[in-house]
This record gives structure tokens, sequence and C-alpha cells, in this order.
């Protein structure tokens, strides 16, 4: 299978990439160097967020786009890891969010979509492991050029529509014979390459709103306000319920659950965790 055509980074991305660089090999060297040896899969890299905030591009671009960010930090970071022979695939785990960053889950609207959010919050109950198809690999079936689609969970699954070096061929020869466009009708033509497609592991967790003191005892734990997340990697199997915790992650727009048709329009919030932090929470509602 051909691969497909290289993009070259935008400018932006390139500055980032570079932010990234300048973050990670002069802080977190002596971090990765350690971890050789290590047989687990994948590891959470912890970085503190007033570190990326220092970085100028890198700050501004993580608070707007903080998806994209984090893709061209975890390049960054798995080159450190194979620079000093680490064997495991890095995820950054962003910890110590500023105040700002603070919502409560009640607060939370459609208009809040893809912001970076910190809420503390009562974890009630943990799914069950599942995965889902992150990354589908298709192979034109014609000239054996390899297409990459970016898939949406809880989405219906995306399938490329044409080929296009097919297609200029096509157009060519539409051209020298003369046959008119309105009988031009290409079909996709793909198989998916089931050993090349990537799946990530996930777990869905619910998540209720509390309030708390200055001494962190426990005021209240909303009834009502409840939220779901989605954890993923390393932290799948690593979370326990109940548990007091400040989750940051970024907010995400959802089908309902329960929607009964392909088209239904009705959305609602969850949260793509970036990582948990344990609240030291005394829990004085049950005394």
């Amino acid at each position: 299978m051909s691969s497909k055509d290289e993009v070259a980074p935008s400018e932006t991305d390139q500055q980032v990439l570079a932010c990234w660089n300048t973050l990670i090999t002069t802080t977190y060297v002596d971090d990765i160097k350690h971890l050789k040896g290590t047989s687990d899969a994948v590891f959470g890299f912890t970085i503190h967020h007033s570190l990326i905030a220092k970085e100028g591009v890198l700050g501004l671009e993580f608070h707007e786009n903080p998806t994209r960010t984090l893709e061209l930090g975890t390049q960054v970071l798995h080159e450190q890891f194979e620079k000093y022979g680490v064997r495991m695939r890095p995820v950054i785990r962003v910890v110590e969010f500023g105040d700002e960053y603070l919502r409560r889950v009640d607060d939370l609207r459609m208009r809040d979509r893809n912001y970076l959010v910190s809420l503390d919050v009562k974890l009630n109950d943990i799914s069950h492991p599942y995965g889902w198809l992150k990354k589908a690999v298709y192979e034109c079936k014609d000239c054996g050029r390899g297409v990459v689609k970016m898939q949406r969970r809880a989405r219906e699954r995306e399938s490329p529509s044409t080929c296009r070096p097919c297609l200029l061929k096509a157009v060519d020869y539409m051209k020298d014979d003369e046959v008119p466009w309105g009988l031009f009708s290409p079909r996709p033509n793909f198989k998916m390459i089931l050993e090349e497609c990537k799946y990530e592991d996930i777990q869905d967790i619910s998540m209720r709103q509390i309030t708390y003191n200055k001494d962190h005892h426990l005021i209240h734990c909303s009834s009502k306000n409840e939220i779901i997340g989605t954890v993923s990697d390393d932290l799948v199997g690593d979370l326990t319920a109940p548990a007091y915790v400040r989750v940051n992650g970024i907010v995400r727009v959802q089908p309902i659950p329960t929607r009964n048709f392909s088209k239904d329009t009705r959305r609602v919030l969850s949260i793509d965790v970036l990582s948990v932090e344990e609240l030291p929470i005394t829990d004085g509602l049950s005394s």
C-alpha cells in the first residue's frame, strides 16, 4: 500500500513544536531517562500547566486549541522517548491548571464546547473498559493508495469518498474521450486495512459537582448536576469510585445516549478527561 501525501506543518505548528521541544528537553530529560526499562505499554507523562503557560505561543495555542497542541506535544515527547531508549507510548497529562479554569458542572453550557475546564467532583460510577476505532486506514482497490480517516467517538464511521489519483486519471480520460460530464459518477472503491487501524481503550466516568470549604471539608454533593467524562489509555482501570477529585479536561458535545434515529439533533455535554488529581476532601456529610 502506497502512503498518503505528507502535509508540511503550518508555521504555527512549527512554533508550537519548537516550544514543546524547548520545554521537554530543558525540564523533563532526566525524568525520561529514568523511565528506561519500564515495561508498561502506555505511560501518562505529567506536565505542569504553569510551564506550558510560560512558553508564549505554546500557552496560547494550548488554551485555544488543546487537542492539536497535545498532539504536537506527544510527537515531540515520543521522539525524546525513542532517543533515550524508552519503549513506552507517552500520553501527556497536564496537571495543576490555574484557578481561571475552575468551573462548576451546573454552569457549563453548549457555548463552552472545546474549552478547557477543571471540575471538582465526586466520582460516582465508572464503566467497564471498552474501546473505539480512533484511526481507520483504507486502501484504494484500484491503485493501492492508502488513505487515513480519523474517526469521532460515538459517531458513524467515516470512509473515504474518492481516491484523488484515480479521480484525476478519470477526469483526463473524460476529456480525451469527450464523454459528457453528466455521465461521470465516481464510486468509492476502498477496503479497510484492519492491521493498520488504531484503537483506543476508554472508560466512562459519572461525576457530580461538590462544594467544600477552605479546610477541604465537604459541604455539599449535588444530587442532580451530573456529567459524564471519558478517560483513556493509562487512566483506564486506574480510577476508583467513590472518590473526590479534580478533573481537568475539554468540554465536548455528544449525541444524547437515548437517541432513536441517526439524525437526532439533540446533544449533551461531556468531558474528554486530560488528567485527574485527587482532592484531600473530608466527607463531613457522612458523620
